[in-house]
């Protein structure tokens, strides 16, 4: 069974959110005990013999009341503030004074109908390097059961200076392919173990000591749950733009191009590590080397989207 078919892409759904709840549990695990720790360092000094033992119950229990709220908050925090550096600087594209730009607008609205989903507002980012993505509010609900918030589609202004407008076009067609099969709700979802793993972990690609493999270990596992059920999204999302379209060679051309001027535009300022998962982006958007790669990968190689769109070319040669 292809594991990007729709009973394939379920499969995914349901092993990413196994993944992502076990690293969820062990992580609050981790934070409660090591508060505890620090709850009962000094008493253990001074406490008779015997103490710790009784105690240690107790203190579990204290630190678990202490500690679990004030992860929740900083989790939202670190979730929100991301959302808001991911629009910060951008402007609708109906107020920039360029054709092409502007244009794009129209383009949503043609997709919206196309997908059948609300239409969202189109942002332009100014920094010259080409990206696209989907993102919520910083004021939309952190997760939600149903189709909530309020999603922005941001493209940069050097996106649109990159790409011929058929192609500009197909890749806010991914956008909204992204929107139509839910996928920034789902990932909302899988982005809070990440951060909770990663609030552990100080981010270093590989344990310095013997303090932190667990924390190392939660993290990669996190991520390797966000690219489990990314990756099928992304071939997903390819298909139904280029039905879109019409064209997906438009989308495969786009693809190239865009990967082409990755290394001479690094995008690392945008998101890193679990801010990667705060949006849904046309392209990878954890560096421009191989650093975060394999199963940690957020996207499909570049060459399976190709012969996945390149298939679809094939098929409306030859029906």
């Amino acid at each position: 069974m292809r594991l990007t078919s729709p009973i394939g892409l379920g499969i995914r759904a349901l092993l990413s959110a196994g993944v992502a709840g076990a690293v969820l549990v062990v992580s609050a695990v981790v934070a409660t005990v090591s508060g505890a720790a620090l709850l009962l360092a000094v008493p253990a000094l001074v406490a008779p013999a015997g103490w710790l033992e009784r105690g240690l119950l107790w203190g579990v229990a204290v630190s678990a009341v202490l500690v679990l709220p004030a992860f929740a908050v900083v989790i939202g925090y670190v979730v929100r503030h991301e959302r808001r550096l991911l629009l910060e600087g951008t402007a609708p594209v109906t107020a920039i004074d360029d054709e092409a730009t502007r244009a794009l607008d129209g383009d949503a609205t043609r997709f919206a109908t196309q997908f059948g989903v609300p239409k969202p507002q189109v942002r332009l980012h100014p920094v010259p390097a080409p990206f696209a993505y989907t993102t919520y509010r910083p004021s939309d609900p952190l997760v939600g059961v149903r189709r909530t918030g309020s999603p922005v589609i941001v493209v940069s202004k050097g996106l649109v200076r990159t790409l011929p407008r058929d192609e500009t076009a197909a890749v806010l067609a991914h956008e909204f392919a992204h929107l139509a099969n839910d996928d920034l709700r789902l990932t909302a979802w899988l982005l809070v173990p990440l951060v909770a793993a990663e609030f552990l972990h100080d981010g270093r690609e590989t344990p310095t000591d013997g303090r932190e493999p667990l924390e190392w270990l939660l993290a990669t596992v996190a991520l390797i749950g966000v690219g489990v059920f990314s990756r099928g999204r992304e071939i997903a999302a390819d298909r139904a733009a280029a039905a879109a379209t019409g064209d997906p060679g438009s989308l495969a051309s786009a693809l190239e191009r865009l990967d082409a001027t990755r290394s001479s535009h690094p995008t690392t300022d945008l998101r890193k590590h679990a801010r990667s998962t705060n949006a849904v982006s046309v392209l990878p958007t954890l560096g421009t080397d191989d650093s975060v790669s394999g199963l940690r990968s957020t996207h499909p190689p570049l060459e399976t989207r190709l012969e996945s769109l390149r298939s679809l070319t094939r098929d409306r040669r030859n029906p």
